[in-house]
This record gives C-alpha cells, structure tokens and sequence, in this order.
C-alpha cells in the first residue's frame, strides 16, 4: 500500500451536503415566492427540475462551455419556463437568494467531522474544488470544517476546472506535495477520479449509492468512516 503524505478533498457531495443544504433552500424558496399560487407545480416537480437542469449547467461549466454567470442568469430562468412562469426578474431575485442563502446551510455528510478529526492529524489536508471562492469559503466557515485544512483550491483560484491535470499540479505545487503520495478524495468519477489519475495521484471514489461504474479506481468507500482503514 502506498504510503501518502497528503490528501485532498472534494467539497460539494463529499463533505459539504449539496442534496440536503439545497433542498432546504429550494424549499424556503419555493414557499416564499408562491410557485404553487402561481403555477400548476408541486415542490417535488419543482426539486426534479432544478436538479436536472442544474446537473447539466454544472456540466457544461465544468467542461469549459459556459461561466459563472450564466449559471447564475439561467438556472432559475429555465426552471420557471418548465412552468410556464416567463418572470425574468422574479428568477434572477431567486438565483441570487439561492447562492446568498444555501452556502449558510451546514448539513454535512455523515461521519464527516470525525473523520477530519482523525486525518488532519496525521495529513495536510487540502480542498480541491470546481466551486467558487466566495461561495465555498462561506460553506467550510459555517459548517465549521475550515479549521482542518491547510489550504482550499477553486477553479478561480487556479484557472482551471477539475478534471484537467492543471488543477492538480496547481494545487501539488500550492501544498509542496508529490503526486505519488497524495490522493484525492471525491464523489464525481470525472472531475475527481479520472482527473486525479491522469496527474498520477491515487485515488479514493466516495459512492454512498453504491452506483455502478467501470472507472479505475485505487479505493472506493460508501461512508466517510472507511477512510480510517486506508488512510
């Protein structure tokens, strides 16, 4: 077994609970705003929208096809039209309540504090993550994780998105770390396993679904708690 001086780690999914922290606003959102007044929808209709339309916004930003704002100007304009809602300002006031409010959620994933708790003493940690600065440095801050990590890596702050090998270099040079004793730790098969193994890092696939895939993996795990045995 390889004997790793560093880790890395993905945020959104892996620690930080994307599904729950979103559903809570997405709720907040979908109360204070009416839609079930103003429209023919459900907030189950509502959520499915909004996880498919912003699945494949996040795509195509982590392929380099598209921004931040748009992100920010469409999310929500496509999931009224879906609707039948044609309000541009009321989705543009929604976005921006959404990325203001969400990041203050502090649900994480299960075990995730004990298991920070075992590996920040024996490894400098690092996040490496395709969100944005702002956004991430107020989730790790309120959900009280910031303190074990030596250092947070944003496709703002390094130029690239996750899976080039760029962002790895960027972030191996930033914690003075070899590739061959680091490993990254994520839930995307994409961005954090492939992208980790084509700048030869090792790596952990966190899968709490048990989905099935055939990507090449050095570990994979269903609950954070399995890292003690590897790590």
């Amino acid at each position: 077994m390889t004997s790793f001086e560093v880790v890395f780690f993905d945020l959104d999914h892996t620690l930080w609970d994307y599904e729950t922290n979103s559903l809570e606003t997405l709720k907040e959102l979908f109360d204070d705003y009416n839609l079930s007044g103003i429209a023919d929808v459900t907030f189950e209709q509502f959520l499915k929208k909004f996880g498919k339309v912003n699945d494949k916004l996040w795509d195509n930003y982590n392929r380099g096809l598209i921004d931040r704002e748009v992100i920010k100007k469409k999310r929500f304009e496509k999931i009224l039209k879906a609707f039948d809602i044609h309000k541009p300002e009321m989705s543009l006031s929604m976005s921006e309540e959404y990325i203001k409010n969400c990041p203050y959620k502090t649900n994480l994933m299960p075990f995730t504090h004990e298991t920070l708790d075992y590996l920040h003493k024996k490894y400098p940690l690092f996040l490496l993550t395709n969100g944005f600065n702002d956004v991430q440095n107020v989730k790790i801050k309120n959900s009280k994780i910031d303190h074990y990590f030596s250092g947070m890596v944003t496709s703002e702050t390094s130029g690239h998105r996750k899976p080039s090998s760029e962002i790895y270099n960027y972030t191996l040079s930033l914690a003075k770390a070899k590739a061959e004793t680091t490993v990254m730790i994520g839930d995307n098969l994409n961005a954090d396993i492939i992208g980790a193994k084509k700048a030869n890092l090792s790596t952990v696939y966190y899968n709490p679904r048990a989905l099935k895939h055939k990507a090449e993996t050095d570990f994979e795990v269903s609950c954070l708690s399995e890292l003690s045995s590897i790590l």
